[in-house]
């Protein structure tokens, strides 16, 4: 398929794909203005934080315990257990 040919049969899709992004930067700009973001960031390194130390207390090991707390605070992390040596 030719690239004008691609671009004509998924031009909607595309300029779809394209009004998501603005509204997604203008979405984390206002965030950033407002100190929403920043207030999410402290958010989440706390409970972070807690969720690591719990894991530590529960006998996980520490990549385990930083991948859990990583997990239960959305953060998208590979498994150090997935991870090549």
């Amino acid at each position: 398929m030719k690239k004008s040919d691609f671009l004509t049969k998924f031009e909607d899709r595309i300029q779809e794909l394209v009004n998501q992004d603005s509204v997604r930067n203008e979405t984390v700009r206002r965030e950033i203005e407002d100190g929403t973001a920043s207030a999410s960031v402290d958010n989440s390194t706390t409970i972070a934080a807690y969720q690591y130390q719990q894991a530590l207390s529960a006998g996980f090991s520490d990549d385990q315990a930083f991948f859990m707390a990583c997990k239960n605070s959305d953060i998208e992390i590979e498994a150090p257990y997935n991870q090549p040596e």
